[in-house]
């Protein structure tokens, strides 16, 4: 849902301006000049964010944004003013009544960049409450009628072996790399000619240039599966403990790492701030370790996402546990599947194992973990971190068609 925007300005003229820019974000908005009209629009209920001209604010502004707080709980608040007025409004900005403030006259740039923040934390705190209630149903589903364990015996069982080798071949010889290197080496002694007078072969710098980018990559996958074994040879559980806010440290150097990637499909990632409550606590971190794991998933969600989609980062703090989830849309898999569901949530962390069949080298150069062995060896790190990873497809109710998403979770305990 995108949210509908209200202007509360007593001028027309600066209201016409936002209004201009709103619409070029094709985002809605309805403006108001006066308190009373403010007020009987947001008991309508169809605004989530306002964006308030300071002048408008009443002389008693603790009051008024108070009385806010409490009826509209929800509502996010933008402010406006004039260069005089700025220290009246930092006031409220620092006591947390407004999300942010736009300066007067209002630029575009500067428009955009407070409307999209605004924007993106609304659909960040929506989304926080759709994945607890999307959990709940799905937890409560699995309870009722998926034991997974079950799901492996008998028939199904004896087919895992042979599947996995079927994925074995998909991951080693799909796409650039070995398969290909191997082609174009048959290629090469079928079509080289022998010059007797020199005693060479000679062949096209086609088939050169084919062989050298496909050597590169061929090598890539060996540096990968050197640090795949690596990884798996690696029994020690991490014994450092850093400040929580490591973990949201790791995740924001990432992201913006992988710029070049997102550009790839023109997607974003948006990331919430961390809940309240922990301070003074610490969680075991390997700090390079987390790195890959955070870098893999964001790959994986950005590969499995499409054209323009954003990707969403949300911290959770249940109980003793501070949780990472990572949300992309969730779309329609060659068996008919929608996402991660039913025995794909287990399967998917076995080496080798894809939904999908199609191999995407784009992400190559910026992946560690290949070949189909990524969520295995990130559940091997998890696991030696005493966290734990899940993945599975959630109904996400912020959207009118109730589109689903997938949903990744880290678990990680807290030591306070």
């Amino acid at each position: 849902m995108i949210p509908h925007i209200l202007i509360f300005d007593p001028s027309r003229s600066s209201a016409e301006v936002i209004l201009k820019y709103i619409e070029e974000l094709n985002y809605t908005a309805e403006h108001v000049v006066d308190e009373n009209s403010f007020r009987a629009s947001l008991r309508e209920g169809r605004f989530s964010i306002s964006i308030i001209e300071a002048t408008s604010i009443p002389s008693d502004g603790d009051t008024f944004f108070e009385k806010l707080k409490q009826n509209y709980p929800d509502l996010l608040i933008l402010l406006t003013a004039n260069e005089s007025m700025w220290n009246h409004v930092s006031q409220y900005l620092n006591q947390h009544r407004a999300y942010d403030f736009i300066p007067k006259p209002v630029e575009k740039g500067k428009f955009k960049i407070a409307a999209e923040r605004a924007v993106d934390f609304f659909i960040l705190k929506q989304k926080a409450e759709t994945v607890k209630e999307g959990e709940n149903v799905l937890f409560r589903k699995m309870i009722e009628i998926f034991d997974w364990k079950k799901s492996l015996t008998g028939k199904e069982s004896d087919n895992i072996a042979g599947h996995l080798i079927h994925q074995m071949n998909i991951s080693l010889f799909q796409g650039s790399g070995i398969g290909t290197l191997m082609s174009i080496v048959s290629v090469l002694l079928s079509r080289s000619k022998f010059d007797e007078s020199t005693s060479t072969y000679n062949f096209n710098k086609n088939l050169f240039d084919l062989i050298q980018e496909n050597y590169e990559a061929a090598r890539g996958m060996i540096d990968s599966m050197t640090i795949s074994q690596t990884i798996i040879d690696d029994s020690e559980d991490v014994e450092d403990f850093l400040p929580s806010q490591i973990l949201f440290e790791i995740t924001n150097g990432e992201v913006s790492d992988l710029n070049e990637a997102l550009n790839l499909k023109n997607q974003k990632i948006s990331v919430s701030g961390l809940p309240s409550g922990l301070s003074n606590s610490t969680l075991r971190c390997n700090t390079e370790k987390m790195k890959n794991v955070i870098r893999e998933l964001l790959i994986n969600a950005m590969k499995y996402s499409k054209e323009n989609d954003t990707i969403y980062i949300i911290f959770f703090l249940k109980e003793n546990f501070l949780e990472l989830k990572i949300l992309n849309p969730a779309y329609e898999n060659p068996d008919h599947s929608v996402g991660v569901t039913g025995k794909h949530e287990q399967l998917v962390f076995e080496p080798f194992y894809r939904i999908s069949s199609v191999v995407d080298d784009n992400y190559a150069k910026y992946e560690q973990f290949r070949f189909g062995l990524g969520l295995s060896l990130i559940r091997k790190i998890m696991e030696q971190h005493n966290a734990n990873i899940e993945i599975y497809t959630i109904e996400n109710n912020i959207r009118e068609n109730k589109a689903s998403e997938v949903c990744l979770t880290l678990r990680f305990p807290l030591k306070r």
